[in-house]
């Protein structure tokens, strides 16, 4: 079983040093590590020339969401059968990956029905990061897809976020890569619930630790928020309005579309204390788009795709 590292970084050179040093002390380690550097300008590219694992440095910055897609592509070419993800300010513990390969191990007849396993994400004050929490899957429609969770008592997830996961590639032979047009936020629950969607489970593995070295641990709220950036929420609420679209259907995204238009600036109008009209701004503009918004899913060749047409044209030499 091959297992491969990928992280993603932008122009955060000394967390992603903590990042490699704490994969290189991990005590199960991966068969590899890969870097994928999302075009940064500090001094993260001269840093990965000098250092023994395989890095790639993009032409331009494609958000976190293209640069994911671009890590398990890269991954999947290396020929994985398993990819640990993460961005560059994940800093698991020294047994993190140990954990999920033992989880592994424990399902291993099962195996093949698991799309993703999920490390559990603590902030650095060691309580659960509010970004990265995750929640038991009890939908009984959704759990009636995956054969897995009639079979044995795990923690079956509704989705996973790209710090500290471990994907199949079998999930993404059968799922695609995920949507680069996002380019931030919520690319990674539309895509573990696309792989739960297609029958492979998501499990959480609480003694897989790894730390999120964000500045802040809150959850993102356009009614309170002050720390993250409001043209993230561009996207994000954009994105969350598509995933509803994709995962829910055309009622559910509807009904959400009409609560963002004509209820939802009035809740921020009654709980923020400023900058009211930049975030209803913000919900109209991006609520606007989500009509429009079509991105396309990139699958990728099965492993044996090009061995199979090696094969054939061999076959018709002969």
């Amino acid at each position: 079983m091959k297992v491969i590292a990928v992280v993603l970084t932008y122009n955060r050179s000394s967390l992603l040093k903590k990042c490699i040093d704490s994969i290189n002390k991990q005590t199960y380690q991966p068969d590899l590590t890969i870097v994928i550097d999302n075009a940064s300008t500090d001094e993260t590219k001269d840093w990965l020339q000098n250092q023994p694992i395989l890095s790639y440095h993009l032409d331009q910055n494609v958000g976190a969401s293209g640069g994911f897609s671009e890590c398990l592509k890269r991954g999947y070419e290396q020929g994985a059968d398993w990819i640990w993800l993460m961005d560059d300010d994940t800093i698991p513990k020294p047994n993190a990956l140990e954990q999920l390969m033992l989880q592994l191990l424990e399902i291993s007849p099962f195996q093949e029905e698991v799309g993703f396993l999920s490390s559990s994400v603590l902030w650095t004050d060691g309580n659960l990061h509010a970004m990265n929490l995750t929640y038991h899957l009890e939908d009984r429609k959704k759990l009636e897809k995956l054969s897995f969770a009639s079979h044995i008592d795990f923690p079956v997830i509704q989705f996973s976020t790209f710090v500290s996961i471990l994907i199949s590639a079998k999930a993404i032979e059968k799922v695609g890569l995920p949507l680069k047009e996002y380019f931030i936020w919520n690319d990674d629950i539309e895509y573990t619930k696309r792989i739960i969607s297609n029958g492979l489970a998501g499990i959480a593995v609480k003694d897989s630790i790894a730390i999120h070295e964000t500045p802040f641990n809150h959850f993102a709220s356009v009614f309170t928020d002050m720390e993250v950036p409001s043209w993230k929420y561009a996207y994000g609420l954009r994105n969350e309005l598509f995933t509803k679209r994709l995962q829910e259907g055309e009622l559910i995204f509807w009904m959400t579309w009409i609560h963002r238009m004509f209820i939802l600036p009035f809740r921020i109008i009654l709980n923020r204390t400023n900058h009211r009209w930049l975030y209803t701004k913000l919900v109209w503009v991006s609520s606007l788009k989500a009509l429009f918004f079509n991105p396309k899913i990139e699958m990728l060749l099965p492993k044996n795709a090009n061995e199979k047409f090696f094969n054939q044209n061999l076959h018709q030499l002969n």
